[in-house]
């Protein structure tokens, strides 16, 4: 039902005017994606169905300024409701075990400004007004946990349908329950898609629970036959340093040798173990900034984040704070962390005149391996309440994760 922040990842007219690479001229980066690449096309396209009571309006024999308001309310309607599914977070970007404002906070401005909309073509629409209803339930589906959504759909379908009853000779039923059976199609999909995102964290837990025994196992064989063969080589080591040190030395030297193979081996093995925690590398980040003498504005809460999120951006906050400290040559750094999304601002050179190693290369595997997006930027664009802007020379870098 989400879909990526329109315009998110585009450069600002500056960017054009300015020399130097941009996020496309980074090795493994990518341009960012035209406009209609970015806007969610399955929960869009279904208001081309709200022409028909455009048309049905425009065509009747009411007064002008009648159809006009209503049709204006109708297409104000079909704006508010592409802004608010294109922009709204995901129910997967909830922290675990949300209260009931952090449910409801994303989504009750935009909800009712959509029922103030509907409410408004009443006059005229009558019963037709339930058409919105899916729409309505829509948004509440995919914003909230499935538990939350599936008890608003049923208590506002069951309402509805009574009042239809109720209220009406009973025609008007019919416009209600095709709303209703509506919602719950809609539901169905939704929880297809809750079944779906638990099987992929299933599989990631999955695949990490293997990989650490496979992790495990490697650094049983490595330790038991390196501290094996450095037991042995000692002991013969020890025998011979009286009757042979020649033979003593060379053994040593062995042992030696061995030693150093083993700890780059088993170093080489923990590294894949080795897991970033997001609250620990914030702390570190804003630790290293410190002592470099930037001046560092680390903004959110790592209990905001949900959990399948947080390896991905502690790898994306690792690389930014080693890229900034490295080469930036900044004065000031911006960190900004919300659910689904971290972004690093730098006021420092640049990409200019210096190639990208493989650090974005793999960050950019890893994000988009969990359904994310990376984008690079520089020169800065301009965000509005940002400390952080880009100059003449130093142009500075954003660095944006968004999953």
């Amino acid at each position: 039902m989400t879909g990526p922040a329109v315009g998110a990842g585009t450069g600002p007219a500056r960017a054009a005017q300015e020399p130097g690479p941009t996020e496309a001229s980074l090795p493994g980066a990518r341009p960012a994606d035209p406009w209609f690449r970015r806007i969610d096309w399955e929960a869009s396209i279904w208001v081309v169905l709200l022409l028909a009571p455009i048309l049905a309006v425009a065509r009747s024999g009411l007064a002008w300024p009648v159809r006009a308001g209503t049709c204006t309310a109708i297409l104000a309607f079909i704006a508010l409701y592409l802004h608010t599914v294109n922009v709204m977070p995901a129910w997967t970007a909830l922290p675990e075990h949300p209260s009931v404002r952090a449910q409801v906070a994303p989504v009750s401005a935009p909800l009712l400004g959509l029922v103030i909309l509907a409410l408004a073509t009443a006059p005229v629409l009558g019963w037709w007004t339930g058409f919105f209803l899916p729409y309505l339930m829509a948004i509440v589906l995919f914003a909230t946990p499935l538990v939350t959504g599936v008890s608003v759909v049923m208590a506002v379908c069951t309402t509805a349908c009574l009042a239809a009853l109720g209220l009406s000779d009973g025609e008007e039923i019919w416009p209600v329950l095709g709303s209703s059976a509506s919602c719950a199609a809609i539901t169905i999909g939704r929880i297809s898609a809750e079944v779906d995102e638990r099987r992929r964290s299933t599989d990631r837990q999955l695949a990490a629970a293997t990989e650490r025994e496979e992790i495990s196992r490697d650094v049983h064989d490595l330790l038991g036959h390196s501290l094996t063969v450095l037991t042995l080589k000692a002991e013969v080591a020890q025998r011979l340093v009286r009757l042979d040190p020649e033979r003593a030395e060379a053994e040593l030297a062995e042992i030696v040798s061995l030693s150093r193979q083993a700890l780059a081996d088993v170093r080489a093995t923990v590294s894949r173990l080795r897991t970033p925690d997001l609250a620990g590398q914030m702390e570190a980040s804003r630790t290293a900034f410190a002592a470099a003498g930037l001046r560092a504005a680390v903004s959110g809460r790592v209990q905001a984040v949900p959990l399948p999120q947080r390896e991905v951006l502690s790898w994306a906050l690792r690389e930014a704070t080693t890229n900034v400290l490295r080469h930036a040559g900044a004065s000031q750094v911006e960190v900004e962390l919300e659910a689904g999304r971290l972004r690093v601002r730098d006021d420092g050179v640049g990409l200019r005149g210096r190639a990208a190693g493989n650090g974005l290369s793999g960050l950019r595997r890893r994000v988009e391996g969990d359904g994310g997006e990376l984008r690079v930027l520089s020169p800065l664009p301009p965000r509005p309440g940002s400390a952080v802007q880009g100059s003449q020379g130093r142009p500075g870098t954003e660095l944006e994760v968004e999953l």
